[in-house]
């Protein structure tokens, strides 16, 4: 082939050069802004940038983690805490009632327990115990999520055993993310460093049950009387339920709907036993919740101190004040706001006026009679005394402070304030309300909404009645007070609007969540089972001349000589004082010429409410001085299966009225506890004689009306099987008015009451015949009133 080499200065031969090719910009590492984008889309991170800075961040926290968990050993010793010590609650002058909540552990070894027992813990509290890190990651998150929601208040989530025992031995109680993080962070280093089985014992030693119980052996005794090697499955998983709520769930010493939830939570975890295999159906479905034991009271609650105790402590617990784990861990001085002397005055009162009146060993009506007295100073809200029964190892339950025993008439004062206060309502508009106003007080009433529409009971218009079927004519609200006409007063509560009262019943200081207060018309008669305490607070109000003041049990808290905050007891405007006023003076005429005309012997001015309830089940006198509120509640509950049973026939009487023995009890304490104290005249209200009233402008608006139910609203609130609570035996009404009407009928009237008695005269509800001659305030009128009807006041 020939050689194609050109020759010098030729052309050149062979293919043509390729062209020039531009070599693309590399990108830098980190494209940010984001190069060939627009003004706006460069400054948007991509996908790419997201991923990378969440796997950087995700790797500064995994290191923070290390250097936390590297920085963060298992303590050498247990925490100050777990040296337990007692709690010294003192009188309200500094001298010592009793000290309680000294440790009662007894360590045992894990071999001494079941191991069904064992398994029932796990059950409630980590299944996967034996298989997991020692920490739940998802709970711990969950935890530290409530946190940060709640703002602090709130740290709640899953936490295994590892992680409560450690904070049981190493830690505090209190809820902090930090706290929840380092005990994450020892129950992993515990969880590679000891056995499960070693972790497991020291859990079941150091955990709290309850009852002052602290470990498995402890709660062993003080729940079924037995050591820890005799539980068995059913004990344990009742033991391991304990653990959610100690006091709560203790099923000998709580209510009925809180031991609905302690055997949800005992079938919880049998069930949960069943789902890991450890207890077969066929053992499960045959096994029955085991009841424990009555409580063994500590040394020194014997008596009255039990129930001091008792009101002092739920007092901080349901203030939140301290936990019940705090309280039991030890180291508190709790000075109360017991008077020594008055507490004493009221045990000795009740005391003698029982054994002075019952003979349990000749007359069964006498067995089981119980009796719950609690008195408030008005000044401050300071609880002086209270009778929560006659020996506390004896009666576990505080009568001063259940909310299970209806109050019957004494609640009808709250009804007139709210009267007072709110207006009736008259047509389209509302009008005022007086002690003067008048009613018809016969037996006979039918209950009507301010519409003309009868009030229906099982379909029918409901007529409460008056006790024994009397009738009292035209009569004016006080008089009805003093009488106790169960008529007047709940046509009055359904004009007022049953919604006010409700509102101003709380108002005056009966809790909100006070079971049977509702908008059912057969509230206005006593359905409602606030406690003695809760009454004494409420009646303060109006003694206050309509300053409410809470209750309050402790005055002062120390831990280890370190003062402790407690809430503040300031004052809140709850009623004009005219309106207390005027309530007060409607009471003090029940005490002049009604039915407590036996609180007369206190010698000074007083003014109160009797009440007893439908089949006599309970009988009441709340009453006051300008300086002490007082209440006392007497019923009979029977001591074998607790079931309320019916005072007629109790102390040889046929009915046990408020006006009878709980007056007795209630003057003679006052007398003991007002000794030495001056005499002081209540507050008048705008008139000198609580007779004809100005007109009183209603603090809040009428209600918007509404066209009239054509059939009787449903019931809201009172049961339609159980009867109201009255001063005589009625059926209650099953419907709840409408809290907007077009009302038709009349309004009460506000015009000065006639001379001389109603139409019908005759004995009041509550055992004790009524001076109903519109209750004047002269002293010589009051003594002729009360010769001419001294004949009928029951003996």
């Amino acid at each position: 082939m020939a050689d194609q080499t050109p020759a010098p200065g030729g052309p050149a031969f062979g293919p043509p050069s390729a062209p020039a090719v531009s070599v693309p910009r590399r990108r830098p590492v980190i494209d940010y802004p984001r190069a060939g984008r627009g003004p706006l889309r460069r400054w948007v991170p991509s996908f790419k940038h997201l991923v990378t800075l969440s796997l950087f961040l995700l790797g500064l926290l995994f290191m923070g983690v290390g250097v936390v968990y590297a920085m963060t050993p298992i303590p050498s010793q247990a925490n100050a805490d777990a040296t337990k010590q007692s709690n010294i609650y003192q009188w309200s002058d500094g001298t010592e009632i009793v000290r309680t909540g000294s440790t009662n552990r007894q360590n045992v070894p894990l071999s001494s327990v079941p191991l069904e027992v064992q398994r029932a813990f796990l059950a409630a509290e980590n299944r996967s115990f034996y298989s997991d890190s020692g920490i739940s990651v998802t709970g711990t998150l969950r935890g530290l999520f409530n946190s940060v929601t709640s703002g602090g208040s709130s740290l709640q989530g899953g936490s295994t055993i590892t992680q409560q025992y450690v904070k049981n031995l190493y830690l505090t109680q209190e809820q902090t993310v930090s706290r929840k993080l380092k005990e994450a962070i020892i129950a992993t280093k515990m969880d590679r460093t000891e056995s499960k089985d070693d972790i497991l014992e020291g859990y079941l030693n150091t955990v709290y049950f309850g009852r002052g119980a602290y470990g498995i052996e402890a709660a062993a005794q003080a729940y079924y009387g037995v050591p820890a090697t005799q539980l068995n499955a059913e004990q344990g998983a009742y033991l391991a339920a304990l653990i959610n709520a100690p006091g709560a769930y203790d099923v000998k010493n709580t209510t009925e709907r809180a031991r609905e939830r302690a055997v949800a939570r005992w079938n919880y975890v049998l069930d949960g036993m069943v789902k890991s295999k450890w207890l077969t159906p066929e053992r499960r479905a045959a096994m029955a919740f085991p009841e424990p034991v009555d409580p063994k009271t500590a040394p020194g609650l014997q008596g009255m101190n039990g129930y001091l105790v008792e009101t002092a402590k739920q007092y901080l617990l349901d203030h939140d004040v301290l936990t019940e784990q705090e309280l039991a861990a030890g180291g508190y001085t709790i000075k109360t706001t017991f008077d020594k002397d008055k507490t004493q005055a009221m045990y000795d009162s009740v005391q003698k006026t029982l054994s002075d009146n019952l003979d349990t060993a000749n007359n069964s009506k006498d067995v089981g009679v119980r009796v719950g007295g609690a008195s408030v100073d008005v000044a401050t809200g300071k609880i002086v005394a209270i009778y929560g029964g006659p020996d506390y190892v004896k009666q576990y339950v505080n009568s001063a402070t259940r909310r299970d025993i209806q109050v019957g008439s004494t609640f009808k004062p709250f009804v007139l304030a709210s009267g007072l206060r709110d207006g009736a309502q008259d047509g389209k508009s509302r009008v005022s309300v007086t002690p003067q106003s008048r009613y018809n007080g016969d037996d006979d009433v039918t209950i009507t909404y301010p519409n003309g529409k009868p009030v229906l009971n099982g379909g029918k218009p409901w007529q409460p009645g008056n006790e024994d079927g009397r009738s009292y004519g035209d009569i004016t609200l006080k008089q009805a007070m003093q009488v106790s006409s169960n008529t007047v007063y709940s046509q009055l509560g359904v004009d007022v609007g049953m919604d006010r009262v409700v509102e101003d019943t709380v108002r005056a200081g009966i809790p909100k969540d006070t079971p049977g207060l509702g908008t059912n018309p057969a509230t206005t008669l006593g359905t409602a089972t606030p406690s003695a305490l809760d009454m004494a607070g409420a009646y303060a109000t109006f003694a206050r001349q309509g300053t409410r003041v809470e209750p309050y049990s402790v005055e002062k808290l120390t831990h280890n000589g370190d003062d402790v905050d407690l809430p503040s007891h300031d004052g809140e405007s709850a009623f004009d004082p005219d309106v207390a006023n005027n309530v007060t003076g409607v009471l003090e005429g029940v005490v002049d010429n009604g039915t407590g005309r036996r609180a007369q012997a206190l010698g000074r001015p007083a003014a109160g409410k009797t009440g007893t309830t439908d089949d006599n089940k309970s009988a009441w006198f709340a009453g006051y001085t300008p300086q002490l509120s007082t209440t006392i509640g007497m019923f009979r509950q029977n001591p074998t299966t607790n079931a309320f049973e019916s005072m007629s026939g109790t102390a040889g009487q046929s009915r046990v009225d408020g006006g009878n023995l709980p007056t007795r009890m209630w003057t003679t304490y006052m007398k003991t506890a007002l000794q030495g104290e001056p005499t002081v005249d209540f507050a008048t209200p705008s008139d000198s004689d609580n007779g004809d009233l100005p007109t009183e402008t209603p603090t809040t608006a009428p209600p918007t009306t509404t066209a009239p139910p054509t059939t009787a609203p449903p019931t809201t609130d009172a049961p339609t099987t159980a009867p109201p609570t009255t001063d005589d035996p009625t059926t209650p009404p099953t419907s709840t008015p409408p809290t907007t009407r077009t009302p038709t009928k009349r309004p009460p009237t506000t015009a000065p009451p006639t001379t001389g008695a109603p139409s019908t005269s005759g004995g009041t509800s509550d055992g004790t015949s009524g001076d109903t001659s519109g209750g004047t305030s002269s002293q010589t009128e009051r003594k002729a009133a009360r010769e001419s009807e001294r004949a009928l006041v029951p003996r």
